[in-house]
């Protein structure tokens, strides 16, 4: 990596650290009392077998906490801490705000974060209480968590409780305050966390440069010229609009949506163009006959239904993720090397015709069991093979995550990720087409400067870029919709991405992708995406014919429909709208 590089990632990185999050009180600053207890919050502990608490000073001789979940617990409340506080009976409207420092040490998150669940407890049991999950950032904030009491709460019954128990983490926690507030405060006078990122201002530069690049490089000529009987047609209305783009933008689905033609699959079609299938294609679904059945069910339809399909995924080396004969020969790396190539072949075979684009590894970095038993990545570089061979007009991607998420400044997995494309394609000849780059997001909001720095580093691999799985863990609405929306322009106006997928469609229960909500409406990332996809990126033109029977036009790349009247009925016809050409069509009424 470039010095000049590296030093704008420093500058950047500072100016998160400053303006990542700011706080702050409303003008009339409510007092509360704090009710932590902090003779006893010095022995905070956790009790379970899954994790631990140490701790420790700060630099200023303050009490911290280093929280580390070892191994991921089989529930969530496995691994938890009670703050310790001096309790009151409350009455119903009370308002409470909860406040601590924090930051992230280690994460198995693709966000890079780590997080917890804060419960606000009103009664004996769980039911009624008030949950907030919060991811915490790679450096030092101060975080705001407030509650409402909906109903009287008893003195022995009122609590906060920190769960824990996610995959292995760790976090340092400070300043641990909760406070409760006189009668009559406004929880909207409380403070509260809001998440800013550079570049997020309407005139920001960069998106004025990023919006010239998307006219420069998605966008195409075309001449349309209508004759009849030979004669060339003057002064005759037509309608011209674009119907599908060239650009693949698509989502995450299952199988089972697809076949049922649920909700989920009615949505996806009036929005996405392409489908990644989320588990489906996955060895451990493909394993199990009745899944495999409703996979091909699913991509039949699929396939008539027009919607290209991207494989994800063949290789994912971890064996957690692999079937229990991989675990089962986990001392024998023959055996595992003659089991995943087993596996490619029968895929390919049972899938060929069907899929576009493959994800031929994922996840390489955090996952490498196959690499460490079998002596090196050898079993990586003979899958791209395998498929070159098989399938050779499908395309071969490699996929990563936590490359784009964290604030952009984890570079040592970026230039790791860079040096070991490069030794696929030194071990397999070039077979390496495609880059992909998940993209989950949490509250380290990356600024869309430094997304299209990083893009330009991989670019440099001279191959195509696949935003693969984007997602969003920041629940604030207005940043939600204008970070996605933000986010995409700078992806769609870089000229090495070649596709744009989001992790799912409609929203589920852990709420990452909002694309359509749970009662089938545009969601808050919807509003992002169709904003841009299925307004400002579509073209639609009224105009009348010259002289000489010609329509010179402008628009994005992709599929057009003409229409006109002729002899009182509508005449419907489609035409290519290619880059790097005339695009000069000659159409007979």
């Amino acid at each position: 990596m470039n010095g000049n590089l590296i030093f704008k990632m420093k500058q950047i990185t500072l100016i998160i650290c400053i303006l990542f999050i700011g706080f702050g009180f409303t003008q009339n600053n409510p007092q509360g009392t704090d009710l932590v207890n902090k003779d006893r919050l010095k022995f905070l502990n956790s009790k379970d077998e899954f994790s631990s608490i140490q701790k420790s000073k700060d630099e200023n001789g303050n009490l911290q906490f280093l929280i580390k979940t070892k191994t991921e617990p089989k529930f969530i409340y496995n691994c938890a801490s009670k703050i310790p506080i001096n309790a009151k009976g409350s009455k119903k409207g009370t308002v409470f705000l909860l406040s601590f420092k924090a930051k992230t040490e280690t994460s198995s998150l693709e966000t890079g974060e780590a997080k917890a669940l804060f419960i606000f407890k009103q009664t004996k049991d769980y039911k009624g209480n008030i949950n907030y999950t919060q991811s915490f950032s790679s450096e030092w904030e101060t975080y705001y968590l407030s509650f409402k009491a909906d109903r009287y709460i008893n003195k022995e019954n009122l609590g906060i409780v920190m769960q824990y128990g996610y995959r292995p983490q760790s976090f340092l926690l400070k300043d641990i305050k909760f406070e409760v507030f006189p009668e009559g405060t406004k929880l909207e006078n409380l403070p509260k966390t809001e998440i800013k990122y550079i570049g997020m201002e309407a005139d920001a530069e960069w998106r004025k440069e990023a919006n010239q690049r998307i006219e420069a490089i998605r966008k195409g000529n075309f001449k349309l010229q209508f004759i009849k009987d030979r004669v060339r047609v003057p002064n005759k209305a037509i309608n011209i609009k674009l119907v599908n783009h060239t650009f693949p933008f698509g989502a995450k689905l299952d199988a089972e949506d697809v076949t049922k033609n649920s909700d989920d699959y009615k949505n996806f079609k009036k929005g996405f163009n392409n489908v990644v299938l989320g588990n489906d294609l996955k060895i451990k679904a493909w394993s199990k006959e009745h899944k495999r059945e409703q996979t091909l069910e699913a991509l039949s339809i699929l396939k008539a239904d027009g919607i290209p399909v991207k494989g994800h995924v063949l290789v994912w080396p971890g064996l957690q993720y692999l079937t229990k004969d991989f675990r089962e020969n986990k001392d024998n790396p023959d055996k595992l090397t003659e089991l995943i190539e087993t596996h490619i072949n029968s895929i390919l075979d049972g899938t060929k015709g069907q899929v576009t684009h493959w994800d031929v590894v994922n996840e390489a970095y955090t996952n490498n069991d196959l690499q460490k038993i079998t002596g090196g990545e050898q079993i990586l570089f003979n899958a791209f093979k395998t498929v070159a061979q098989k399938q050779p007009r499908v395309k071969r991607f490699t996929n990563e995550y936590g490359i784009i998420s964290k604030g952009g400044i984890d570079t040592q997995k970026q230039q790791w990720y860079y040096d070991y494309i490069k030794r696929l394609d030194e071990n397999t000849g070039g077979l390496v087409q495609g880059i992909g780059i998940q993209s989950h997001i949490g509250s380290d909001l990356t600024p869309p400067e430094r997304v299209l720095e990083i893009l330009s580093f991989y670019a440099t691999l001279g191959k195509q870029i696949s935003i693969s799985e984007f997602t969003m863990d920041v629940k604030d609405p207005k940043v939600r919709e204008q970070y996605t929306r933000d986010f995409m322009i700078a992806a769609f106006s870089h000229p090495s991405v070649s596709e744009f997928l989001f992790w799912g469609n409609t929203e589920d229960a852990r709420k990452k992708c909002d694309i359509f909500t749970i009662d089938n409406e545009i969601g808050i990332m919807g509003k992002a995406y169709f904003s841009l996809v299925h307004d400002a990126w579509k073209t639609n033109i009224n105009e009348k014919t010259s002289e000489d029977g010609i329509i010179s036009g402008r628009g994005f790349l992709g599929t057009y429909e003409y229409s006109f009247v002729e002899d009182g009925k509508v005449v419907i016809g489609t035409f290519q709208l290619k880059p790097r050409q005339t695009n000069f069509y000659k159409i007979e009424l």
